[in-house]
């Protein structure tokens, strides 16, 4: 009876316990499994508090973080952002797989914050098939036969230009809102036509053309990137500019087909002349778009280019002498033109702006979404997680380029070098598809101010920050610049 009793009793106690114990071996095979599969995800960067910690550098300073979980971990790192997993990717080989992983790394997600800008049916809203079409369209516009013939067209602007806005035999400028403004002026006319640069002050619900694209760039925010639709102010005026930039584009557009002059040598004729491969017209709806992202990558990086360059060039005296020697040689004299052979043999003019892009690249994050999961060297990068490199933080590093901090005119007197590790345009397939324009649109207005002006930095060359208008890094401001004309009006070429 008591034997009975006993192994009733230990029946009751394993019964007791089984769920519990079936539980905790549950939760154990789980974190084993867990563990299994997370002893090759990349290294966890954290700092400062639990969660949080990363989320506040990020938006404090996300550059700063990058630098730290590079200097910690390496080439490659993860940060959790709550639900979502960031992997950075610093260095050659980290970035030659950012930008060659096409099929496992998709970048239309990520830049859907991009399409209330450039508009539906355009470029990040289409399928890659239709996607690769346009970008197609736009770098085709963009080669050497295209940009020999902006040339005399980007010379007449930035001579224009500095009659205008750089008055008297001297004065005072901040270089920053006065570059935006030449920019404005050679990117409208060169891609937009010379129409719309002819009704530059002309106004549509109270704005002018600069006004609206300044308010869609306005409209480019860090929260814009995870809710593109967020119902917030700048939003609302992002779209309705983009609805009054349609409007102010389409007459012009109905003009040009209405006159069927394919003559003019600007973005908008060429790809009005242009048709799919299947022979389908390209829309109204997408030229707009086109118009509009071909605007942005050719006035707003370069704008910031072109300013950093003129800080840094102009606070070098011996640079300035030997810059302007060249644009003697190149060009034959102070009083010459522009031109397409002169932009192609400025070689020491061209490796001091890499140097600045080097050191002062505009955009600081480029990011795309993991479709599947894609391995690099030991670890495995999981679908759903986000990748993200920073031109700014790679193109710093003293191990790629020795003295990284140094500003060296030089350094890319024989070009490039490793396409990986220079991303200011990003690399590969994915470089920017506006790269020489946005070079010659650079080199013209400094070749200007080199052939016309002393130029006296008073602010130095001023710490970079991220700027309140839009997703990119430029000069602190103030940062003026005094001027003082080298040659009188009338005996300088192209005024």
């Amino acid at each position: 009876m008591t034997s009975k009793l006993a192994r009733k009793d230990n029946f009751e106690i394993v019964e007791k316990w089984l769920p519990a114990i079936g539980a905790s071996g549950l939760a154990a095979a789980l974190l084993i499994r867990s563990w299994w599969r997370a002893r090759r995800d990349p290294p966890r960067f954290t700092m400062g508090l639990p969660i949080f910690g990363p989320i506040l550098q990020f938006l404090k300073d996300p550059m700063e973080l990058i630098r730290k979980g590079h200097g910690k971990l390496g080439e490659i790192f993860r940060v959790n952002f709550m639900a979502i997993d960031m992997i950075y990717l610093v260095g050659s080989d980290a970035q030659k797989l950012f930008f060659t992983e096409d099929k496992s790394l998709d970048q239309a997600k990520m830049y859907q914050f991009t399409v209330p800008i450039f508009g539906p049916k355009v470029l990040y809203d289409v399928d890659h098939s239709t996607r690769s079409y346009q970008l197609k369209f736009i770098r085709q516009r963009l080669n050497n036969r295209y940009l020999r013939s902006y040339t005399g067209t980007l010379e007449e602007e930035v001579a224009a230009f500095f009659e205008e806005c750089w008055p008297g035999a001297e004065g005072l400028v901040d270089i920053r809102p006065s570059m935006e403004e030449l920019l404005t002026r050679t990117s409208i006319r060169c891609l937009m036509g010379k129409e719309l640069r002819e009704r530059m002050v002309e106004k549509k619900g109270g704005k002018s053309i600069v006004q609206l694209l300044h308010v869609l760039e306005k409209g480019m925010l860090p929260l814009s990137v995870f809710w593109p639709r967020a119902p917030i102010p700048r939003h609302r005026e992002r779209d309705e500019a983009r609805r009054l930039i349609h409007q102010m584009i389409e007459p012009v557009l109905h003009a040009r087909r209405a006159k069927a002059d394919k003559t003019e040598h600007d973005f908008m004729q060429s790809v009005l002349n242009s048709t799919y491969p299947d022979g389908r017209p390209i829309t109204d709806e997408e030229i707009v778009g086109f118009l509009v992202a071909a605007f942005f990558g050719g006035m707003h990086n370069s704008s910031i280019t072109t300013s950093w360059s003129a800080l840094e060039i102009f606070s070098r005296p011996d640079l300035v002498k030997e810059l302007v020697d060249e644009q003697h040689e190149v060009l034959g004299s102070a009083s010459a033109n522009f031109t397409f052979e002169g932009f192609e043999n400025m070689k020491k003019l061209r490796s001091a702006v890499s140097e600045v892009l080097r050191m002062h690249p505009p955009l600081f994050l480029l990011m795309r979404t993991v479709v599947e999961d894609l391995e690099f060297k030991q670890y495995r990068i999981r679908k759903g997680a986000v990748v993200a490199t920073c031109p700014n933080v790679s193109c710093m590093l003293d191990e790629v380029y020795p003295h990284a901090k140094t500003f060296d005119a030089n350094r890319f007197i024989d070009g490039i070098g490793d396409e990986w590790s220079y991303i200011p345009f990003g690399g590969g397939m994915r470089i920017c598809k506006g790269l020489e324009f946005g070079y010659m649109q650079v080199m013209c207005a400094i070749s200007y101010m080199l052939r016309n002006y002393d130029v006296e930095c008073m602010d130095g060359v001023t710490e970079p920050t991220i700027a309140k208008d839009g997703m990119v890094i430029a000069m602190s401001e103030p940062c003026r610049v005094r001027y003082k004309r080298r040659v009188p009006t009338s005996t300088r070429g192209g005024a």
